[in-house]
């Protein structure tokens, strides 16, 4: 048996943005929060998530891009964009059941099919997409198929979720710029997911960051200036060829209404086996082990060691003759 409601729910969702409040035309993630906050029991089959998609002030994602969604618990629960804009999120099991507050749980489904237990709620991430270019109040319709006796009928009800975007504020937050990090890069040179502190000698690297499309960007490192770079959706700036500890530093830079915003952003990497043109040391010098040298070695006062100085041929090499 299936029943259809307009407004209400058997479960309840919470909604989080980052930016908050949505900003239009830039990078947006959004959490959708499941849970049972009333006294009984529900099972449930399914959850559909209706994204309005296309360029109007009433649409969420511009026409054409995709949302990637990702679902915690993930051994519980799986979820996809079955169409545009059309997310779908199911138990792994037949059905899933949400535990109603204060209240122990015993589940029994009429059909005798197993369960899912989500005793901590539902999260439903949507995330890598831009908000459209217009501002104005997105409308998520979310439908849920539940059942509250322990699935001998089903019901399927709907709840809308608004959603309001606003014209960017006119400031670099943290929220739309920071994030710089250097990162592990593949064979194809793509970043990984694996932040980087440490580079070997000859490993290629990626410097990511977080900033508006419309920014222009420099770089600055190891007494070298790349950019103003401009243009990009996910901001990424190839490594290679560090000999020695670097500093990267960032301005990001924004126009708007007239006025210049500036942002600065920075990170560092050791590199093992450093290179350098040229050390100067002020003080002691201590090596704990072998030191190659192979050009000549000039002194300006005495050098003593434990042992003795020996030419190839094993011979005690002696000071030079005032």
């Amino acid at each position: 048996m299936n029943a259809t409601s307009g407004g209400t729910s058997r479960l309840t969702y919470g909604l989080a943005t980052v930016p908050a409040p949505l900003a239009t035309d830039r990078p947006a993630h959004i959490d959708i929060v499941v849970s049972n906050s009333g006294t009984e029991a529900v099972l449930c089959k399914q959850i559909l998530v209706e994204i309005p998609t296309g360029d109007l002030a009433q649409d969420l994602v511009p026409a054409g891009h995709r949302v990637v969604p990702t679902v915690e618990p993930g051994d519980q629960w799986t979820t996809d964009e079955i169409e545009s804009g059309v997310l779908l999120t199911l138990p792994q099991d037949e059905m899933a059941a949400f535990t109603a507050g204060g209240t122990p749980l015993t589940v029994r489904p009429a059909s005798g099919e197993s369960v899912s237990l989500t005793t901590h709620g539902l999260l439903l991430r949507l995330k890598d997409f831009k908000a459209n270019g217009l501002a104005g109040t997105a409308l998520l319709r979310v439908r849920e198929t539940v059942s509250v006796d322990n699935g001998q009928t089903w019901e399927t009800n709907q709840v809308i979720l608004p959603l309001a975007k606003y014209p960017p504020a006119e400031a670099l937050t943290a929220d739309v710029v920071g994030d710089l990090v250097l990162r592990e890069a593949d064979a194809n040179g793509n970043p990984g997911s694996t932040p980087v502190t440490l580079l070997a000698p000859g490993q290629k690297a990626v410097l990511t960051w977080t900033a508006p499309s419309d920014a222009d960007c420099d770089i600055y490192f190891d007494g070298r200036h790349a950019g103003p770079l401009n243009g990009q959706d996910k901001w990424r700036f190839p490594v290679t060829g560090l000999t020695r500890d670097t500093h990267f530093h960032v301005r990001v830079t924004l126009k708007r209404s007239g006025d210049t915003i500036t942002h600065h952003l920075s990170t560092a990497v050791a590199v093992a086996e450093p290179v350098f043109e040229q050390l100067t040391v002020t003080g002691d010098l201590t090596v704990g082990k072998d030191m190659n040298v192979t050009g000549a070695v000039g002194a300006t006062g005495d050098i003593t060691t434990d042992a003795r100085f020996l030419d190839p041929q094993g011979t005690p090499l002696r000071g030079k003759l005032a």
